[in-house]
């Protein structure tokens, strides 16, 4: 098995698993569970393979930190806690809690204590603040879990379980990223299930990385990332994939609001290898509270901040004082925040950086303070590019989001303008940004020249004359995909059609008037006669879906007596084996083949007549009216209002709508001779399709209309083809 098709299977192996194990615990609120035991899985193996490795290198080539005595691995635990952050005692080991776990009666209390130990061993340490609350989410005594103890150990021990199981390697196998990536298909996954509940805010993997890929062109490392609306770190740790871990040389940085986030964060730091001294990430509100002025400026910034929230605003009479707002002379809305974090980011960026930042796209054209902030960083010519991404990318939200380009040592005055609305490929239900499409999108941002209709360099001075409005559509001209009309050819069409149409109506005219024809329906002029007096009623016999074969014997049943109602068929659409040719009731060419039962009294009686050649099996659902009558005749007889206001006294209704055989054979028809039922018949079939082609033709003229009309709307406007 390859790799991508080892992390398939791995997928779906964990997809399933935690989908099994939540029972009625929500999705999102239930991958702190899974999430959290898969962070404490990878600390217990990433520090016994840390230790073990020392050891053996030192010469103890049989070491196992696992088999120690807790007090025997006490001594190592202040040099460990130095390198590694944290320290884990060998009985507290995800391995050896987990083979004790179904044994241990008290095996919440133990993982609560295990959880605390691990937070505790950072006390007073550098790297505190990294572990202090990361198991707060991991509430094991929970009645989300079950409403017992034993219950809710139950569900540890399947849990404890299903994450030791994950086939992840070992840590000289590729095991971070087994880890990593079993992480962000998680969080991928809980955020899709969840939609706005959870997932409004997670950016997809492939924006992720158009952002990290944005801000490092030109560049094989940079000092420190920063995202100040980080949610689960996804956007910071790309850059550990296209630069490389160490080449993000002072770290990374970020700051959420959301405490839950923040601490999945964290742990995602952990489980991509990202050790405690070289990430920063904050709890609290950015916009209010930054946490991180003493490591401002940052070289890269990336951020996919909420839409529209709500922030203090010009209610906070402090914040038009401070240095990251105060340049714009205004402030963002308060019901609009979007800028504000632009602001932010702007303010913290270094003069060799770049900052890239999904928007939602009013920000881009809407007035007020909005406009007056897009005025300054125009002026101040900070803006280096807007992209247009694609609609129905991120999880929660329809909206085609837009990424705002900022630098502050621009080559020249110009704004980069991309149209990637089209860029994308349809992945189950949702647009997926592929590499290509990335790919396309980042050779425009890096070659900064025009494409038609794709990418357009303008200057500052027009973005200005044009009330600063930065929305892609005002600047790319979309390609023009409408068919070029050729208004010669289209008249003549229209013409043709409505000749056509003429003809039809003389036709059905000509039907419709047949005074000789319409006179032998006169009350009085053809003898009545019962259905019983010309025919007799046979009751088809049962098969079932296992009878049904792609050939063999036709069949009829009420269903496609519902479907083709009002007509005749010659063909079949279903067959039933062969085999049960004797045992079954068959109609014969001319028969009628009725609805005995339906849902309603409008439904019984349906019939259609089989004029097919040979016999045709018929399910015991419907009658088969063997008669004398023209079966085509017989057919249009039974679709009569007289016939039905019949019908309708005699249906019995209980939990199915059914009428008996006998109670059919009281029903009366008029019965001209057979000439003049042919002729009847001869003349419903042709107004029948008359009427049927005349219909089919209308919604072709009404098109080649509208076709017409926008030809000579747009040409009387000035803005038509010229053709």
């Amino acid at each position: 098995m390859n790799k991508e098709a080892q992390r398939a299977e791995l997928h779906r192996t964990i997809w399933r698993i935690a989908n099994d194990l939540r029972g009625s615990v929500d999705g999102w609120d239930f991958k702190t569970y899974v999430l959290g035991m898969l962070f404490y899985r990878f600390i217990s193996e990433n520090l016994t393979d840390y230790l073990n490795r020392a050891e053996r290198e030192a010469g103890d080539a049989d070491f196992d930190y696992a088999k120690l005595r807790d007090s025997e691995a006490r001594e190592a635990m202040r040099e460990t806690v130095v390198e590694k952050g944290f320290y884990i005692f060998p009985t507290e080991l995800f391995a050896n809690v987990r083979e004790r776990a179904r044994r241990d009666p008290n095996l919440n209390e133990t993982l609560a204590r295990v959880f605390n130990n691990i937070e505790r061993s950072a006390t007073g340490t550098d790297s505190e603040s990294d572990l202090k609350g990361l198991f707060d989410d991991l509430d094991v005594n929970s009645t989300k879990l079950g409403n017992t103890v034993a219950k809710r150990n139950d569900k540890l021990v399947k849990l404890l379980d299903a994450v030791g199981d994950l086939s992840l390697g070992t840590f000289g196998d590729n095991t971070i990223d087994a880890f990593g990536d079993a992480y962000e298909y998680l969080m991928t996954m809980y955020a899709s299930s969840a939609g706005k509940s959870g997932g409004e805010f997670f950016t997809p993997q492939e924006v992720s990385e158009l952002l990290a890929r944005i801000t490092v062109v030109g560049k094989t490392e940079v000092n420190k990332v920063y995202d100040p609306a980080c949610g689960s770190g996804s956007l910071l740790l790309k850059f550990a994939k296209v630069l490389g871990k160490d080449k993000v040389r002072q770290g990374f940085y970020g700051q959420e609001i959301n405490l839950t986030t923040y601490n999945l964060c964290r742990i995602n730091m952990f489980l991509h290898d990202i050790n405690f001294e070289k990430f920063s990430i904050a709890h609290g509100d950015t916009l209010i509270d930054p946490a991180h002025w003493d490591d401002e400026p940052f070289e890269a910034i990336v951020s996919n901040p909420p839409y529209s929230t709500r922030w203090d605003g010009d209610a906070n009479p402090l914040l038009i004082n401070d240095p990251r707002y105060a340049p714009a002379g205004v402030l963002a809305p308060k019901s609009k925040a979007d800028l504000a974090f632009t602001m932010h980011m702007l303010s913290w960026l270094a003069v060799n950086g770049t900052a890239a930042i999904v928007e939602f796209p009013g920000v881009l054209y809407r007035g007020g303070a909005e406009q007056k902030i897009r005025k300054y960083l125009i002026d101040s010519n900070y803006v280096d590019a807007v992209i247009q991404l694609p609609p129905d990318l991120f999880f929660g939200t329809t909206i085609a989001t837009c990424v705002i380009v900022l630098k502050k040592s621009k080559p020249d005055d110009r704004v980069m303008f991309i149209d990637a609305s089209a860029e994308f490929v349809r992945g189950g239900n949702k647009n997926v940004f592929t590499e290509a499409n990335q790919a396309k999108v980042l050779e425009a941002f890096a070659a900064r020249v025009d494409v038609q209709h794709f990418a357009r360099l303008v200057d500052s001075t027009a973005i200005g004359e044009n009330g600063y409005n930065l929305s892609v559509s005002s600047w790319v001209e979309a390609e023009d995909t409408r068919e070029v009309t050729d208004i010669s050819e289209l008249n003549a069409r229209i013409a043709g059609i409505v000749a056509r149409q003429a003809e039809l109506r003389a036709a059905i005219d000509e039907v419709v008037v047949d005074a000789g024809l319409l006179s032998l329906g006169q009350q009085g002029q053809v003898h009545r006669v019962r259905l019983r007096e010309v025919g007799t009623f046979i009751r088809g016999r049962r098969f079932t879906k296992a009878d049904y074969v792609d050939s063999g014997l036709g069949c009829i049943h009420y269903g496609q007596v519902y479907t083709d109602y009002g007509t005749t068929t010659r063909q079949t659409v279903s067959f039933v084996r062969s085999d049960l040719r004797s045992r079954l009731r068959l109609a014969q060419t001319g028969d009628l083949v009725i609805a005995a039962t339906g849902e309603n009294a409008t439904d019984v009686c349906k019939a259609v007549a089989w004029l097919g050649e040979g016999e045709i099996a018929v399910h015991d659902d419907c009658y088969i009216f063997r008669h004398s009558l023209e079966p085509r005749y017989a057919s249009y007889a039974f679709q009569t209002a007289d016939f039905h206001e019949q019908k309708s006294r005699r249906v019995s209704e209980s939990k199915v709508v059914r009428v008996s055989a006998s109670a059919l054979g009281e029903i009366a028809i008029p019965v001209p001779s057979w000439e003049d039922q042919c002729r009847i018949a001869d003349a419903l079939d042709a107004f029948e399709s008359l009427t049927g082609d005349l219909s089919s033709g209308l919604p072709a003229e009404i098109t080649a209309r509208r076709q017409q009309y926008e030809y000579y709307r747009d040409r009387l406007f000035g803005t038509g083809d010229g053709s």
